[in-house]
């Protein structure tokens, strides 16, 4: 079993890379090459060959989540944690509007992760999906107001950027770069269903 401290240490950089900075090129080379991602909807994805085109062409997809740490937990070489899949509502001065996921990481020494599981509700995401759209629908949104990521929480001060931080995920600007529309979009991994 890794030490404490040490997976500690690359828990930080893991988050910060992905869901804090969005470099999710850079998050997929944190995991080993045999490393299945799951989601319990689009499926399972292996290494980063797979995990960096999957979380690109999804995230890409919805320009304005970004993801908010509330809690985690470190038992041995695991990390569990829950996170606010979070956009900042078109409606000036009205709450963000996120729905809960939570996930599981292995970590694996050397700074790579071994797995991941992502576990969210369809029923909530979709609600998500529906409130955001009905705002932005009354409050047009261009796409450098869906990367404003205004409201990190008061949970964990560490997994935030810097103050006055602008969000250039790694898909931005991409040359040939097209977001996944549907499942049916992604043609490879392995399907859930």
């Amino acid at each position: 079993m890794t030490d404490r401290a040490e997976v500690e240490r690359e828990f930080r950089h893991y988050y910060r890379t992905g869901p804090v900075l969005e470099d999710w090129v850079g998050w997929a080379n944190l995991f080993t090459d045999d490393a299945p991602y799951f989601d319990h909807f689009y499926g399972t994805f292996i290494g980063p060959n797979e995990i960096a085109p999957y979380l690109e062409g999804t995230m890409g997809a919805s320009p304005m989540v970004y993801t908010v740490l509330k809690w985690y937990v470190i038992d041995g070489d695991r990390v569990v944690y829950e996170c606010l899949n979070r956009a900042d509502n078109p409606e000036p001065g009205a709450p963000p509007i996120d729905f809960p996921s939570y996930q599981v990481v292995d970590y694996a020494g050397a700074g790579k992760w071994s797995r991941e599981e992502d576990i969210w509700i369809m029923g909530e995401m979709k609600d998500f999906a529906h409130r955001y759209s009905e705002a932005e629908r009354a409050f047009p949104q261009t796409l450098e107001d869906k990367l404003s990521r205004a409201d990190w929480g008061p949970w964990v001060d560490w997994a935030r950027p810097q103050p006055g931080h602008r969000a250039r995920p790694s898909w931005y600007d991409k040359p040939g770069f097209t977001p996944f529309r549907s499942i049916r979009d992604i043609d490879f991994g392995i399907r859930s269903h």
